[in-house]
C-alpha cells in the first residue's frame, strides 16, 4: 500500500515550498504474528528542512510499535519534473496475535526552508495490517515465535515468617533465544485476596556476542504483595506459552504456585503486670526508678517525636532536592556541550547527511545563535569560514548534491563565532546604569 498526500494551492501560489508526506508498509500482504513489519515513512519539500522532523510515537493495540535510534535516510527525488528533497525514518510493528490490525494516521511537525516558510503539520495516511498465525497456535492469547524460552521464579524474602504487614515479592525472568527482550510477553501475575499487589517497571536487555551478534532476549517482571490480613494464601501457577520454531509447535512453561501463611502482627506491651497482683492483692511494694535510665528514655521519646514531626519535611525536601539533581542531569544532557561532541563525531565520520542535522542541533541547544538556528544567516557574516560552511550546505540540498566539507575550517570558524558571541552577551549589562544623583 502506497498512499501520497501532499500540501498545495494558494500557499504555494505565494512562494510557500511545497510538502509531500508517503507511507506504506513491507512486506506488504499478510504477515505471520510475531513478525517485524517495517512502516516506512517520507516527508519531503521542494526546498530543504531546517531541522529534523518531529517524529511521534503512536499505538496499535495488539502489536508492539517502537521507533528505532537509527539515523534518518535522506531523500532526493524528481516527481513530474519538481525536484524534491526529504528524510524517511521507518517504524517497526510487530504484531503479537492473529487478526487485522489499524495503523492509526498521525501529524509530523516539519521545518521547511526558504522564503515564506514556516513550521507545517503534515498527516499520515491510515494503514491495514493483517497478521495470521500457524496452524496449532489458534487459541493463543500472545503469539510469541522463539528458537527457545526458558523461564525462572524467585520468592523474596522466604515467606516462612510472614505477619500481616510484610511483604513478599515475586520475580519471573523469561530468556529467548534470538529474539530481541522488547517481544517478549510480559508476564500476568494477577490479584489474591487479602494481598495488595504493586508492580514493578519491567526491566529488559539484550545478550550480545561481538561476532554472533543478538544471543537471547531477556525479561524480568517483579511483583510486590503486601500481607492485609492473617491466613494461608496461595500465588496462583504462572503459564507462559510460545511458538517453537524449531520444531514448529505450541508449547508451554509452567511455573509453580507458592503457598505460605501469614500470622497476625502481635506487639508486647511495654509493662506487663502479672494477674494475681490484680487478683491476690500483693503486699506494698517500693518501686526505684534510675535517674538516668529515666533521662534516656525521655530523650529517646523526644528524638523520635522529632523525627516523626520532621519526617514529611525531610522527605519532601529530600524529594525536591533529587527533582531538581534529575532536572540538571536531563538539562546538561540535552545541553550545548553533549550536542557539540555529537557533531564532531559525526564530522569525524564524514558523510554530510550526518554532520547537517548535527549542526542544527547544536545551533538550536547554543545560546549564541538566533533560535531557530539557520546556516543561510552564515552568508551574512564577515567570516569566510562561516560563508563557505553556508555555501556546503546549500549545495548540499541543491540539484547536484556534490559539496564536500572542509571540517578543520567550519570548526576553527564555529568557534570564533561562538567566542564572539559570549563576549557580545558579557558586554551587554542586565542592569540599568545607576542614578548617579
Amino acid at each position: 500500500m502506497f498512499l501520497v498526500f501532499t500540501t498545495s494551492g494558494s500557499a504555494a501560489a505565494q512562494g510557500a515550498p511545497q510538502l509531500l508526506v508517503r507511507a506504506h508498509i513491507e512486506p506488504a500482504g499478510t504477515v505471520v504474528a510475531g513478525t517485524e513489519v517495517k512502516l516506512i515513512v517520507d516527508c519531503l519539500t521542494t526546498t530543504w528542512f531546517t531541522e529534523a522532523p518531529d517524529w511521534p510515537l503512536f499505538t496499535v493495540p495488539g502489536a508492539i510499535v517502537n521507533l528505532p535510534d537509527e539515523q534518518a535516510e535522506n531523500l532526493h527525488e524528481v516527481i513530474n519534473g519538481v525536484s524534491w528533497f526529504g528524510v524517511s525514518r521507518v517504524y517497526r510493528v510487530i504484531p503479537q496475535t492473529g487478526g487485522a490490525f489499524e495503523i492509526p494516521s498521525f501529524p509530523i511537525t516539519v521545518h521547511p526552508g526558504g522564503t515564506n516558510a514556516a513550521a507545517a503539520s503534515l498527516v499520515t495516511p491510515a494503514l491495514r495490517l493483517v497478521a495470521t498465525v500457524p496452524a496449532g497456535a489458534e487459541g493463543m492469547s500472545v503469539f510469541f515465535p522463539t528458537q527457545k524460552l526458558g523461564a525462572k521464579q524467585t520468592i523474596e524474602p522466604s515467606p516462612d515468617d510472614l505477619k500481616v504487614g510484610g511483604a513478599l515479592t515475586r520475580t519471573i525472568t523469561q530468556t529467548a533465544t534470538g529474539a530481541e527482550s522488547m517481544l517478549i510477553p510480559p508476564v500476568n501475575f494477577g490479584d489474591v485476596e487479602g494481598l495488595k499487589r504493586y508492580p514493578k517497571p519491567a526491566g529488559t536487555k539484550n545478550i550480545m556476542q561481538d561476532r554472533a551478534g543478538l544471543v537471547a532476549g531477556e525479561r524480568t517482571d517483579t511483583v510486590t504483595y503486601v500481607v492485609n490480613r492473617s491466613g494461608r494464601f496461595k500465588l496462583p501457577p504462572v503459564t507462559i506459552e510460545w511458538w517453537n520454531t524449531a520444531t514448529k509447535r505450541r508449547e508451554k512453561i509452567v511455573l509453580p504456585a507458592v503457598s505460605f501463611s501469614a500470622a497476625a502482627a502481635s506487639e508486647k506491651p511495654l509493662f506487663d503486670i502479672p494477674l494475681d497482683a490484680l487478683s491476690k492483692g500483693g503486699a506494698h511494694r517500693i518501686i526505684v526508678i534510675d535517674r538516668s535510665r529515666a533521662l534516656i528514655a525521655a530523650m529517646t521519646l523526644a528524638l523520635g517525636l522529632a523525627l516523626i514531626w520532621a519526617y514529611p519535611r525531610l522527605a519532601t525536601r529530600y524529594k525536591l532536592a533529587k527533582r531538581a539533581l534529575v532536572t540538571a542531569r536531563s538539562r546538561y544532557a540535552e545541553g550545548e556541550a553533549p550536542a557539540w561532541r555529537v557533531l564532531r563525531a559525526a564530522a569525524s565520520k564524514g558523510p554530510l547527511p550526518r554532520i547537517i542535522p548535527a549542526l542544527y542541533r547544536w545551533m538550536d541547544k547554543s545560546p549564541n545563535f538566533k533560535h531557530p538556528a539557520r546556516v543561510d544567516d552564515f552568508h551574512s557574516s564577515a567570516d569566510p569560514g562561516l560563508q563557505a560552511l553556508a555555501d556546503t550546505v546549500a549545495t548540499h540540498y541543491s540539484d547536484t548534491p556534490d559539496a564536500k566539507l572542509d571540517w578543520n575550517k567550519a570548526e576553527s570558524a564555529l568557534r570564533k563565532a561562538v567566542r564572539r558571541a559570549r563576549k557580545k552577551r558579557k558586554a551587554q549589562s542586565p542592569l540599568p546604569p545607576l542614578n548617579q544623583y
